[in-house]
């Protein structure tokens, strides 16, 4: 063991079998990737598709892909902050006061400051911002913006696209009306759902929504990678015709099946609304969350929209505060109904979840679901923030200490999907 040159050649006489055993019992992922970076036979088994299966099942939960959560606060979401807030996750690979975007992405420090831009939407590995252009900062004085400055981070291949400018009308974020999605070319081709987009491997597709210049709808902007302008606004549905003037509650979209999912509030109840990534087709979902003036048991939090870890299925979680139990109700389609608009809430099961031992909870909220990790966020008594496990109802405390999240109106996590990340980074054939 303390010869090198004999410990190199005891370990490339190992049988390969015996070496991928090894590797898939290796509990760290950036001590995985450091024994794909060792040498090149390590390198072409990490890479290998069956591997990272085996390490990384399909349509299932890994804690692991969790990295953390972004949010914007509430008084400072139209004027970029210093630093994004960000919440670390206990055991992320991000080492403590890691800068983020610079781990990932370090080439956007040539097309921005990437340490005052603010995160937007995240999804597969891509993350949306909101960036100032070098040399001005148009929103600082207070004065509504002519144009949206956005660029889409990959944090799978560390490259990142600034967007064309998005006109902005005078009420494009007015009273919280904005609302984003980032997709993946794999998003916008489901299976049998053509037509697909052009087979590159960075492929992207951002929708926007926002208030018309009239302000009197909710207008659709879309724009896909190597495009040089963002598409005619469209209408997406009139808040007058559907008696909803509430605010989008849920920011950043989830997607499922090449559907885009925000979820709405008129005042009364939450609803789901809609978007086909391909065609536009807008539909409307009423949630089955109970209303203020009905409950008897407890008050209870927002909803959230989430998506199964197979991206098949549209859930609705609702946190219940007094006794800490997590509602959870999925979308089932009714038979015959092909375009998926038609269907209804089914109640699927309770999590109850388990404070920490001598730990009062006070006031939690729900800020934002990791879908791929089966986690949520949780604030309570302003200060401490909790991630909840949505498998066992463990509830985990992060920090006691942490002022930012305050102010938050929305959160969302940051997860990635490791099996494609190290098939990016490794030179592997891309997973599908």
């Amino acid at each position: 063991m303390r010869d090198p040159k004999a410990t190199a050649a005891a370990a490339a006489a190992l049988p390969e079998d015996v070496v991928l055993e090894i590797l898939a019992r290796v509990p760290d992922v950036a001590d995985l990737f450091r024994c794909a970076a060792a040498c090149k036979r390590w390198r072409v088994l990490v890479a290998d598709r069956p591997f990272l299966r085996r390490r990384w099942p399909e349509h299932a939960r890994h804690p692991s892909s969790l990295l953390g959560f972004f949010g914007q606060d509430w008084w400072r979401e139209d004027v970029p902050a210093p630093l994004p807030d960000f919440v670390r996750a206990p055991q992320s690979v991000l080492g403590p006061g890691r800068p983020f975007l610079s781990s990932f992405v370090p080439g956007a420090a040539s097309l921005f400051d990437f340490d005052r831009a603010v995160p937007l939407a995240s999804n597969r590995g891509l993350l949306l911002v909101r960036y100032v252009p070098r040399g001005g900062d148009p929103r600082i004085d207070g004065t509504e913006p002519s144009a949206d400055h956005l660029a889409v981070c990959n944090l799978l291949s560390g490259t990142c696209d600034v967007l064309p400018p998005l006109q902005c009308s005078r009420f494009y974020n007015y009273f919280d009306t904005s609302a984003y999605a980032v997709l993946t070319g794999a998003d916008c081709c489901p299976s049998g759902h053509p037509p697909c987009p052009p087979a590159k491997k960075a492929f992207f597709k951002v929708l926007v929504i926002g208030i018309s210049q009239s302000g009197t709808r909710y207008d659709l902007h879309t724009v896909s990678s190597g495009e040089q302008s963002w598409s005619a606004p469209t209408k997406c549905f009139s808040p007058i015709e559907h008696n909803m003037f509430g605010p989008i509650m849920q920011r950043d979209a989830v997607v499922r099946r090449g559907t885009v999912h925000w979820l709405l509030w008129d005042m009364v109840n939450f609803h789901a609304l809609n978007v086909d990534a391909i065609t536009g087709r807008v539909s409307l979902h009423m949630l089955p969350a109970p209303r203020p003036q009905d409950l008897v048991r407890c008050m209870y939090d927002n909803p959230r929209l989430s998506v199964a870890a197979d991206g098949t299925t549209l859930s609705s979680l609702c946190l219940f505060r007094e006794d800490l139990t997590v509602e959870i109700w999925t979308w089932r389609h009714d038979d015959g109904d092909d375009d998926g608009e038609r269907g209804h809430w089914r109640r699927d099961r309770v999590v109850e979840l388990r404070r920490p031992k001598q730990k009062q909870i006070n006031g939690p909220l729900c800020m934002c679901m990791g879908e791929r990790s089966g986690t949520m966020l949780i604030r309570a008594d302003c200060r401490c923030i909790y991630i909840a496990d949505l498998e066992s109802g463990v509830l985990e405390e992060v920090t006691d200490q942490f002022s930012g999240l305050a102010g938050w109106k929305t959160a969302f996590p940051m997860e990635i999907d490791w099996p494609a990340f190290f098939m990016h980074r490794l030179g592997g054939k891309p997973i599908v």
